[in-house]
């Protein structure tokens, strides 16, 4: 049986229309435009589940998400916002808040938290997959899921930190709060502080995060944060980042990008439409074997948040959408790349490498002898090289 939800917005036409799209999924949905009107409702019971805008005067989602937990059933509540603070998220850490999620949502998003609250959603690992990348992150996140210690997950955009934090939160013994601020998000009765993106944050912002973790103390929620490849060496001559940095990087958890897994894409790609298509109502579409052969060959410049919305495409218009524009890599599109601090020469020449192996395969037909002729390269040569960036059953 779906839950009972009450959605508390200021916002009457956003409140009406998110109402009405769960209603029409089976949910039993109703509206307060003030956080007055929900705290009445509230108090009359047989709510599971409140969905509320934290901006709202003269109540605002923080004093409905208190009165909401402090009832004798108090609901899972989930807080839809566009602002945050670092006093806001250590506020809902302790008021107990399930989730935050940052506008603007779209109504699939919600329902999919719905599902996820009620332990429905489809399950699937971002690690999932034979490569030998799938493996060394799987034994990563096993190792660091046994123990307590801090954790720093360090990926590309896209590559699925915000999931793997997820992960390590439900395999530990602790619960999951996740917050939009620039900040930080709590999982779940405190058991989890998540740190998203603390490569992005100013000299201030670093203090003050640090801060918050050391307010946190050793009995608090384990701390789990997420920052871009290269972080720690951008930090040299900067103080307030190198102190954060140190603090964080306990236990460093690499998540490859999808580009460097191609191999693991057929699996990842079913895991999204299943979740799309229970999320959506609608059947999973199927790819042909050409065009998954052709997405294993794409870059992937937006990772697995790019591969989900091609799979809720799909989803929504029909197996057409799997035909994607073929990328390679940026840095080989753009050129000869700006040499600024962060700049990693091997990943640019190993980028270079892989899109002229792919242009081989398109150029040949995959063709092993051709392939040698035209790179100029020892058949024996070429298969180490296929192997190493999972292109060897392509040609």
């Amino acid at each position: 049986m779906k839950p009972t939800v009450l959605v508390v917005d200021d916002n009457r036409s956003a409140a009406d229309a998110l109402t009405m799209v769960l209603n029409r999924h089976g949910y039993t949905a109703s509206a307060c435009y003030d956080g007055v009107q929900a705290k009445v409702r509230l108090d009359g019971g047989g709510i599971d589940v409140v969905l509320t805008d934290m901006k709202m005067e003269p109540v605002d989602g923080l004093e409905v998400l208190a009165h909401a937990r402090g009832l004798t059933v108090p609901p899972e509540v989930v807080v839809l916002t566009g602002y945050g603070t670092v006093d806001a998220a250590v506020k809902a850490m302790h008021l107990g808040a399930r989730d935050f999620m940052t506008k603007p949502v779209s109504p699939s998003q919600v329902i999919e938290q719905l599902e996820q609250l009620q332990g429905r959603g489809e399950v699937f690992a971002i690690q999932d997959g034979d490569s030998s990348a799938a493996t060394a992150l799987r034994d990563q996140v096993e190792a660091v899921s046994r123990v307590r210690s801090t954790v720093l997950l360090i990926g590309e955009p896209g590559s699925g930190r915000h999931e793997l934090a997820r992960q390590l939160h439900a395999n530990g013994p602790y619960q999951v709060l996740s917050h939009p601020s620039r900040f930080a998000g709590v999982l779940d009765g405190g058991g989890t502080l998540f740190l998203p993106n603390v490569d992005l944050l100013s000299a201030d912002d670093c203090i003050a995060v640090t801060q918050l973790i050391d307010s946190v103390g050793d009995d608090g929620p384990r701390v789990v944060a997420s920052a871009s490849p290269g972080w720690g060496e951008r930090t040299s001559g900067d103080s307030a980042g190198m102190q954060l940095y140190y603090r964080l990087a306990v236990l460093i958890v690499t998540v490859p990008p999808l580009r460097e897994r191609p191999d693991d894409l057929p699996v990842l790609l079913d895991g999204w439409l299943s979740r799309r298509a229970t999320t959506l109502g609608r059947p999973k579409p199927e790819p042909t074997a050409q065009q998954l052969k052709a997405l294993r060959l794409h870059s992937w410049p937006g990772n697995l948040r790019e591969l989900s919305a091609v799979a809720e495409r799909a989803v929504v218009f029909g197996a057409g959408a799997f035909d994607v524009p073929l990328q390679t890599s940026a840095a080989v599109a753009d050129g000869i790349p700006d040499l600024v601090e962060g700049f990693s020469l091997q990943q640019h020449l190993e980028e270079v490498e892989r899109t002229l192996l792919i242009r081989a395969i398109d150029q040949t037909s995959g063709d092993r002898g051709k392939m040698s002729k035209v790179l100029g390269v020892e058949r024996n040569t070429l298969r180490y090289k296929l192997n190493k960036y999972g292109l060897l059953d392509r040609a």
